[in-house]
């Protein structure tokens, strides 16, 4: 194993002791977060936005995969904040991978992360509905939301209408193990979303 890769499998590792990360091979952990980089095909000199980012995966992942991007990193748990910021200085990322903390459904009404991502992946934020209003917030008109998805879901997950709401389409389905959707951010998202995060989770918008 190269000494990059072993530095990542121990920052891992100690997330996932520290309950940031599932459970599971670390080394299967890592090849999930490749593919969700092979999906969400970030270009040169782009800024994406890992939501919801726990034991930093698949944040961490791609900016080492992908050198010419810079990452923010949010999360809303102190905890996994100050984690992260180590992982960053360890894995040597701390010139373009930054950490944002707070709430993602007040984060995304900031003029700092405001529309100004041209990406977001998620893997473990939570339902469809939530990962796409607070998605909405912070990717730019253009951009694009990629999203792990459990084995054997489909379309139906990610309503046309819903998602128009928000400025938002389905794209694609992108099949495999592990399995991911596409959607895009066809202009700016309504100032009123995301709602805050209690009206998310008690009226989700599908």
């Amino acid at each position: 194993m190269a000494a990059a890769e072993e530095r990542l499998v121990a920052v891992l590792r100690y997330g996932q002791q520290q309950g940031f990360l599932g459970p599971g091979d670390l080394l299967a952990h890592v090849e999930h977060a490749r593919a969700h980089h092979a999906a969400a095909r970030p270009m040169s000199g782009q800024r994406w936005c890992d939501l919801g980012s726990g034991g930093g995966v698949p944040g961490l992942v791609m900016a080492l995969e992908q050198p010419n991007i810079d990452f923010v990193l949010l999360d809303r748990s102190q905890r996994r904040a100050d984690f992260l910021e180590i992982a960053v200085q360890d894995l040597k990322l701390a010139d373009r991978v930054t950490i944002a903390l707070g709430d993602a459904a007040e984060l995304a009404h900031l003029p700092q992360h405001r529309h100004v991502y041209d990406g977001v992946v998620s893997r473990a934020f939570g339902p469809p509905a939530a990962v796409a209003e607070c998605s909405a917030g912070l990717l730019r008109a253009g951009g694009r939301l990629v999203v792990s998805e459990p084995p054997g879901c489909g379309e139906a997950r990610w309503p046309t209408e819903a998602l128009a709401r928000l400025g938002m389409r389905f794209v694609q389905r992108i099949a495999g193990a592990p399995t991911f959707a596409e959607l895009e951010c066809l202009a700016a998202a309504d100032p009123a979303y995301p709602r805050t995060w209690k009206q998310i989770r008690k009226r989700p918008l599908f």
